[in-house]
């Protein structure tokens, strides 16, 4: 979330936070301050991540050396916005159509920084090739420090329930990284019971 809001929840205790999705290239070029704005972390907040999109590993280490020093914790490769001007730069969510690309971009990325990186993930690209399960595995595997799972496609954007089956079966599949479920979740109680029922981090 942005910075206001992010401070509104440590202020209710929050532990760890993340921004918004920063495009790479542009805090690379450092011609946008609305991006660089992005890397801004409050006092308040004690453990925070920043978030980026990127589908080249120079780009990318590039952009994670910027956020970590401007006092990233971590980074999170934003491989789940299914929004037209993240995917017609073949960015966010494009990323998921080639599966073993992926991988190497993000075992280029973590290779070369000094802090975690993070994946976000949706469960594939289309109902007919949900992949969240093996997607989440190959990233760990290639030094994802975690995978957070969106419980929708690409092509689903926001239209329909999170599938919390699919997110849990990507949680308790075999060489699973730490996962983060994500999508329908609007209440303590709700991530409590997530938590629990589904194998998840967070």
């Amino acid at each position: 979330g942005n910075t206001p809001f992010r401070r509104l929840c440590a202020s209710f205790g929050m532990e760890a936070s993340v921004g918004e999705m920063a495009f790479a290239r542009e805090l690379v070029k450092g011609r946008s301050g609305r991006e660089l704005a992005l890397l801004r972390r409050a006092p308040e907040e004690r453990l925070f991540g920043v978030q980026i999109a990127t589908n080249e590993i120079a780009e990318g280490v590039a952009a994670a050396r910027i956020a970590a020093e401007a006092g990233a914790d971590w980074v999170d490769l934003n491989c789940g916005c299914p929004i037209y001007e993240a995917t017609r730069r073949g960015l966010g969510a494009a990323l998921l159509r080639k599966p073993k690309k992926l991988a190497r971009l993000v075992a280029g990325i973590a290779s070369q920084i000094d802090v975690p990186l993070t994946v976000k993930i949706r469960m594939g690209v289309g109902q007919d090739d949900v992949n969240a399960d093996s997607l989440a595995a190959a990233l760990g595997a290639a030094g994802a420090a975690a995978v957070t799972v969106h419980g929708r496609t690409m092509t689903q954007r926001y239209k329909k329930p999170a599938d919390w089956g699919v997110i849990e079966g990507a949680a308790r599949g075999a060489g699973a990284p730490p996962l983060i479920g994500n999508g329908d979740v609007l209440t303590h109680y709700e991530v409590a019971r997530r938590m629990g029922a589904h194998g998840c981090l967070a």
